[in-house]
């Protein structure tokens, strides 16, 4: 616990749902555990959550387009309102309005947590023309050049990721997305011959090739299953291509859509599987350099792992030995493994297991935790 009055903390995004599991479920608790009074400040909820004691949630109107304003606006105004000691910023344009904020109050702290390689994401975006997109790097360059000079902390979640600021001078904070094992127990249990894919369903997160490859090895393996947990991309035509490529090949039976799921119940939904899957493309810079949340949920979960073979998860996997490393862009790389995985469930069990063994020595909240009230107890000063 603080030994001085306890200090106010307000979290802010205006790019995810307040309730977040990165943001509310893991950090928010943490800072209230140890004593920080802490205001979560995003977009509307997925769902309705039970909070600990010490944090509220303020939910925004999201608006898209140029309504993105109006949402930064009301941001701005409840932000200011809560007279934090310090604000935690989450993207590029909550970052302004905590510039802003210190600009007018020069005694508030500041905090930038890069979740993501905003810069090369705006870049990268396929919806804006290429002008508003050169212009929007700028400008997210911009902002994190004067979080480079004026925040009090800089967070990062992997090393890859981090270069960025090191080559301006300032070293980030590592706070990796590992999960709290208290939300994940080891499963144990009778496996099934299934595959779990949790989260976005859209083709540059490679559902598409993992059907392709699914349905190769699915009339010789007539009990094996995929189970998805998560929405379909409402920017791209992903949910008529499945629907028609599932009866086109017959596989509607062993394919099944559970829609999004709360946080624990994702879970023990995917309690009977055998491996995960994560076959990010390398057409985005932040998913190539990316270790995302459900690597290391599959890891807790037992589950072994299938994913792409990019920098920081193939680092995590080799080192485990928790899975296997696939070409996601080619489905008879992601078919080989799949093979590997229904002819012998025991190796894939195995596999499972020394992922959780890893999961609970390392890769797990308690340890990104330290780093981050760390870096609070030297900011708090």
């Amino acid at each position: 616990m603080l030994e001085s009055r306890a200090r106010s903390v307000c979290l802010l995004t205006s790019s995810h749902p307040v309730d977040y599991s990165r943001f509310l479920d893991r950090e928010a608790v943490s800072l209230a555990h140890a004593g920080y009074h802490v205001t979560m400040v995003g977009l509307k909820q997925t769902g309705p959550k039970a909070l600990p004691a010490g944090i509220r949630v303020i939910a925004v109107p999201e608006n898209r387009g140029l309504g993105k304003l109006k949402t930064l606006r009301r941001l701005a105004q409840v932000a200011i309102a809560e007279k934090a000691d310090l604000y935690h910023c989450y993207d590029p344009w909550s970052l302004a309005v905590g510039l802003w904020i210190r600009k007018a109050r020069p005694g508030v702290l500041l905090v930038y947590d890069s979740t993501e390689h905003f810069p090369r994401a705006f870049l990268e975006r396929d919806d804006l023309p290429g002008p508003v997109r050169a212009a929007g790097y700028a400008l997210v360059r911009y902002l994190e050049d004067c979080a480079v000079r004026r925040a009090h902390g800089i967070i990062e979640t992997n090393p890859t990721r981090a270069r960025r600021f090191l080559v301006r001078g300032r070293k980030p904070v590592l706070v990796p997305n590992y999960p709290r094992l208290n939300l994940i127990s080891g499963m144990g249990g009778r496996r099934k011959p299934w595959f779990a894919y949790t989260g976005l369903v859209s083709f540059h997160r490679g559902f598409d090739k993992l059907l392709q490859a699914f349905a190769q090895v699915a009339k010789r393996f007539p009990d094996a299953r995929v189970r998805v947990a998560g929405s379909f991309d409402p920017r791209t035509d992903i949910k008529e291509w499945t629907r028609s490529y599932l009866r086109q090949m017959e596989i509607e039976k062993q394919v099944e859509f559970l829609g999004w799921l709360p946080y624990e119940q994702m879970f023990s939904a995917l309690q009977p599987c055998s491996a995960g899957m994560i076959l990010l493309q390398p057409l985005r810079w932040n998913d190539y350099t990316g270790q995302p949340n459900k690597l290391f949920e599959f890891m807790a979960m037992e589950l072994a792992v299938i994913a792409s073979d990019f920098p920081e998860m193939s680092r995590v996997i080799s080192k485990t030995g928790c899975g296997w490393l696939v070409d996601p862009t080619d489905p008879k790389s992601i078919v080989r493994t799949l093979e590997q995985v229904l002819m012998n469930p025991a190796e894939c069990r195995a596999r499972g297991l020394r992922g959780r063994e890893a999961a609970v020595e390392r890769y797990n909240w308690s340890s990104a935790e330290r780093a981050l009230l760390a870096l609070y107890e030297k900011v708090m000063k």
